[in-house]
């Protein structure tokens, strides 16, 4: 028989109850739940988990990054309206400016500018000294998320950041 002071009561109680409450489902990861769908190609699933997580953690990191990964549906930018890009970029600056370190964020900007810039004026410039750091420090899954999910293939950073996850680095050995 189970002892219901809360004082005393096992964590298997606990997770049972809410089991029992949540007529017999486990408790979704919202986060594994959304990777999943976003490797999958499944844009809204992965939305709606990543929103979850964002509730719960709305400094997220990883769920801010792949919300606007997500949010381009694996379509060209310039298949949205000024709008839409401009909030996804200004979400990218946000993370860019809370999380310095989040070089993936900065990558997916330049690779969304350089599309629409080539889709506009019919070029884009070469990638800089600061591009080709930042390429070096773009963490390779984030990089091959990025890869996977914004077909921009007339980008010059897109094509920088393929070149450097076709080689192994450090990191990766």
């Amino acid at each position: 028989m189970a002892d219901f002071d809360i004082d005393r009561q096992q964590a298997d109680l606990i997770q049972n109850a809410d089991i029992v409450f949540n007529f017999g489902a486990p408790p979704v990861d919202h986060r594994a739940a959304a990777a999943a769908a976003l490797e999958a190609r499944e844009y809204d699933s992965a939305i709606g988990h990543l929103k979850q997580v964002l509730q719960v953690n709305p400094g997220d990191v990883l769920a801010r990054f792949r919300l606007v990964l997500a949010a381009l549906r694996g379509r060209h930018p310039d298949r949205y309206g000024a709008r839409q890009i401009q909030g996804l970029m200004e979400r990218l600056v946000r993370l860019a400016m809370d999380e310095p370190d989040c070089h993936h964020a900065k990558m997916l900007a330049l690779i969304i500018n350089d599309g629409l810039l080539v889709r506009g004026s019919g070029r884009a410039s070469a990638p800089t000294a600061d591009t080709r750091r930042l390429v070096s420090l773009v963490d390779p899954s984030r990089g091959r998320e990025i890869l996977a999910h914004v077909p921009v293939p007339e980008s010059p950073t897109r094509s920088l950041l393929e070149r450097r996850l076709r080689r192994p680095t450090s990191r990766e050995n």
